[in-house]
């Protein structure tokens, strides 16, 4: 049995091994060497590192941007100790942009007050930071393009993983601490700036073994995804908007849609467009020296087969399956309802993010969690017993997996009241996944995982952040958010937020 086996290696699950101490025998397992979401992410890392910025600034702005939802004392945890955290890797030399006389430049994306996102190369962070992370945890082993199956689960306890293997077989890995790190859910849906295998199998996987789920129904859509035709083409940064990029018709009227509002309320916004048959546009023709500050949407918008799109810079534009906000109940150490069983990054939820995620806000949740986690795990100091296991059926011989066309009208931007219908046609109950063969086990990760978060849906009744539903168009009661006051050299954080309630998946 080794010590500790993480799934993923994605930003989050690398910050986890990059952090434990080399006395722990730690495998990760991972589908690819050098893809991922991580790999993708264009956006910065949101942190207060300017003097003219400030942490209560920061969390004002994630509490707003949250719609009443977010977790205070986890946002204000998380947001305090990133700034260290980013300092510190400054300090180490991690490459972020700076200008000519090296004092790092600070952009500003929706919804935030100040100027307070770190990129490196424009908009390839993620790429950067992942080539970073990647070389200081490249002494580790790994289990290269393999899978998760399911989790060994012992008198309550997670006892290691299965996995599917790059040769097709399952493989048990058993471990004194399993680290799920597998990511969003983006790749259920039509439109999505995810990978295609992040279709929630960390979630379904969790699920099956008893885990507790939270905050299902919260899925962000980001405003612009570019799009030609039916073809998805990338991802476009909320930082080119906030550089000047608007939106505009194919003709290049503008349109009144605030660039920098937050993304629940411009990805509404934008849609309603698509909906009556319009396309809207965002017009990057004044981002000067495109090619070198955006250097990825410069190379998109030269794969449109469009050469109007191409000339004017006009690039057609529409929501698209981005973050889950939801997910695997953690606490502010990563710890699950799961003795064994650690859950990070986007698979997880402290809470942090709230019914609807402030920009670059993830990034830096992945490397403060993933701290944490592997602070937790060096401590030892799990020392729960479990719970009794329920007895468990097999699942279903036939499975009638929603489609990706069905998710985005069901669950997608805009909802409504045939959400109750369409979740009900996805009845859900804990299955023994030990003896699924390979070849059955992704069907029922996307069945699952779908079925979730429809019924996690269907539940809520009001319309908050990320969830929108037509027949419940307002939140079900007044925004209150929060009183935050400066005294001499200390904060005084007061909390007044109206709490809403939760819809959770407690096994």
């Amino acid at each position: 049995m080794i010590d500790v086996c993480i799934v993923g290696a994605g930003l989050a699950g690398l910050s986890v091994a990059y952090r434990l101490p080399p006395s722990l025998t730690t495998v990760v397992v991972m589908e690819s060497a050098t893809k991922g979401n991580s790999w993708l992410a264009q956006g910065g890392i949101a942190g207060v590192l300017d003097p003219k910025d400030s942490v209560v600034s920061h969390l004002e702005d994630t509490l707003f941007a949250g719609a009443s939802h977010v977790d205070f004392h986890a946002a204000q945890s998380i947001l305090s100790e990133g700034s260290s955290i980013l300092k510190h890797l400054l300090e180490i030399g991690f490459p972020v942009d700076r200008t000519s006389s090296g004092v790092p430049l600070y952009g500003r994306e929706a919804a935030h007050s100040h100027n307070r996102i770190l990129h490196a190369g424009g908009d390839q962070t993620g790429r950067l930071w992942m080539k970073h992370i990647t070389k200081h945890t490249s002494h580790l082993p790994k289990i290269m393009n393999s899978s998760l199956h399911s989790l060994v689960i012992e008198n309550g306890r997670c006892l290691g993983v299965r996995i599917t293997t790059a040769s097709g077989e399952i493989q048990e890995i058993y471990a004194k601490q399993v680290v799920l790190a597998t990511g969003g859910v983006g790749g259920l849906f039509e439109i999505s700036s995810n990978c295609e295998s992040a279709i929630g199998t960390g979630l379904s996987a969790a699920f099956h073994a008893g885990a507790n789920l939270v905050d299902l129904e919260f899925i962000q859509f980001h405003p612009t995804v570019a799009v030609e035709g039916d073809s998805v083409l990338g991802l476009i940064t909320e930082a080119v908007r906030g550089a000047g990029a608007y939106f505009t018709t194919a003709e290049g009227t503008p349109l009144p849609i605030d660039p920098l509002a937050p993304r629940d309320q411009v990805a509404r916004q934008v849609e309603s467009y698509w909906q009556v048959g319009d396309s809207v546009y965002l017009d990057v023709s004044g981002i000067k020296d495109l090619q070198v500050s955006f250097p990825t949407i410069f190379n998109t918008l030269n794969t449109f087969k469009s050469q109007e799109v191409r000339q004017t810079k006009r690039i057609p534009v529409r929501p698209g399956a981005h973050f889950h906000m939801g997910g695997i109940e953690t606490d502010l150490e990563g710890r699950t309802s799961i003795p064994g069983l650690y859950a990070v990054g986007e698979v997880a939820c402290t809470g942090l993010h709230g019914a609807n995620r402030l920009a670059s806000n993830s990034l830096l949740e992945c490397i403060v969690m993933g701290k944490r986690v592997a602070e937790s795990i060096a401590c030892g100091t799990d020392t729960s017993l479990g719970f009794a296991s329920d007895s468990l059926v097999c699942p279903p011989k036939q499975l009638q997996v929603p489609t990706q066309q069905e998710m985005t009208r069901y669950v997608g931007v805009a909802r409504s009241r045939k959400l109750e219908q369409f979740s009900s046609t996805l009845p859900l109950s804990r299955w023994n996944l030990q003896h699924v063969a390979v070849d059955e086990i992704s069907a029922i990760h996307r069945y699952t995982a779908a079925s979730l978060i429809a019924q996690a849906a269907s539940r809520r009744t009001e319309s908050r952040g990320a969830h929108s539903r037509s027949d419940y168009p307002n939140p079900s009661d007044e925004w209150l958010g929060s009183v935050l006051t400066r005294r001499e050299n200390e904060l005084s954080l007061v909390k007044r937020q109206l709490e809403t309630p939760k819809v959770r998946i407690s096994q």
